[in-house]
């Protein structure tokens, strides 16, 4: 269900036809829809294909084409995949831009932080108008420095080396603290709810 909010939020998609009487759907909002309809046994299969680890990306889509003929169901795919696929190019092409901006967004943000000529309001001021401009790359930045905060000691040198997933030294696992608070490749990959 997060994944249906979060892709309602960000990834909307936008229609530039004319105006229609029936609103746009969002991605998310066209797969609810899709399910809404479906009988358990199509959902079962749905969801027998998706935990299928032995197809091809290619094969989930072609078992998936195949899936929504038998349900009677190939143009709403069809017009779901679509605007999936369309959501895809959109979230690559941004994120392209974003890590393209990030070096120069980080270095204006330093240039903010390290002006000690300012009050603490000044800073805040400054941070909000570079948010305005730049928002998705200060989070990021943001998302980052905490990581790196909360793994100081590698960082720096001289603390635990960093083996897998694992720490080794005391074993502390800072890293589990974002485990379940990002999204992972597997939902550009797959279309459908996961």
């Amino acid at each position: 269900m997060l994944f249906y909010l979060i892709s309602a939020i960000i990834f909307t998609t936008v229609a530039f036809a004319a105006p229609t009487p029936a609103p746009t759907l969002t991605v998310a909002e066209e797969m609810e829809a899709i399910f809404q309809n479906l009988t358990e046994e199509a959902q079962n299969d749905y969801f027998q294909i998706l935990f299928d680890h032995t197809l091809t990306l290619a094969e989930l889509d072609q078992k998936w084409d195949e899936w929504a003929e038998k349900h009677g169901i190939a143009d709403k795919w069809a017009v779901y995949t679509s605007k999936w696929q369309a959501r895809k190019e959109k979230f690559n092409e941004t994120t392209v831009s974003v890590i393209e901006r990030l070096p120069s967004t980080y270095k204006m943000l330093s240039e903010i932080t390290a002006n000690r000529n300012q009050t603490l309001s000044q800073v805040e001021t400054a941070l909000e108008e570079l948010k305005e401009k730049f928002n998705l790359e200060v989070q990021l930045i943001l998302i980052l420095s905490k990581t790196l905060i909360l793994n100081e000691e590698i960082v720096l040198g001289g603390g635990p080396i960093e083996v897998g997933n694992e720490v080794t030294g005391n074993s502390f696992r800072r890293m589990r603290d974002f485990k379940n608070k990002n999204r992972d490749v597997k939902s550009l990959l797959i279309p459908g709810p996961l």
